[in-house]
């Protein structure tokens, strides 16, 4: 009997583990991101100045570690981007005013999200896929002079942590039993923040992405 109950139990093992094993996947994959013009505003000498930027778009690259619940998947994922600031105009009173950065600064975004994606029945072998993600974004500029009607404004930037969002929507290729190839598009806005007395809406992107998912 004991040796019975051995036996039942490593087999009962040997059918249970690959099957919790397949449950969890990484993906690894590139994006391409077209942030949305950058608004804000600061005062000068008692002047508030209204500020519209346009950044240049940019490719970064996506890592996500999670698990499949039957139609479900939680994942976590790590995104990495470095966009640059093109040019910068401004206005006080609804009127124009002569404005320049110099250099144009390049900024790192890190993005750390908790992301829940719902995957809709196959058709062959594709499968679309609807998500949702919350989590933290960490930007940092590079130093930059931002001149604003003959004043000069320096900016010295630290960083700073900020709430993220993004809504997604793609497919997936079986490409093999245990492989699987993506491609998604999504739109992603931080909080608001500020730096050296200058005031940013959330900078909002639109992004398209493709990649490999490895299901182990």
């Amino acid at each position: 009997m004991k040796n019975y109950l051995i036996g039942a139990s490593l087999l009962a093992a040997s059918v249970s583990a690959p099957s919790f094993a397949e449950d969890f996947y990484l993906s690894i994959g590139g994006t391409q991101q077209w942030v949305q013009e950058v608004e804000g505003d600061t005062t000068i000498s008692g002047t508030k100045y209204d500020f519209k930027s346009d950044i240049e778009s940019s490719f970064g690259y996506d890592i996500e570690f999670g698990k499949q619940i039957e139609n479900w998947r939680l994942g976590l994922s790590y995104t990495h981007t470095s966009p640059k600031l093109e040019n910068i105009t401004a206005s006080t009173g609804g009127v124009g005013a002569t404005a320049s950065i110099s250099p144009k600064p390049a900024f790192d975004a890190d993005s750390i999200m908790f992301n829940v994606y719902r995957d809709f029945p196959k058709d062959g072998k594709l499968s679309p896929y609807v998500g949702l993600g919350l989590g933290t974004t960490s930007i940092e500029l590079q130093n930059y002079t931002t001149t604003v009607a003959g004043t000069d404004v320096v900016v010295t930037d630290d960083g700073r942590s900020l709430f993220s969002w993004d809504l997604k929507a793609g497919v997936t290729y079986d490409l093999s039993e245990r492989t699987d190839l993506y491609g998604e598009m999504s739109y992603a806005s931080t909080a608001e923040f500020d730096e050296d007395g200058i005031n940013y809406d959330g900078i909002k992107t639109f992004q398209l992405g493709a990649g490999v998912k490895f299901n182990f």
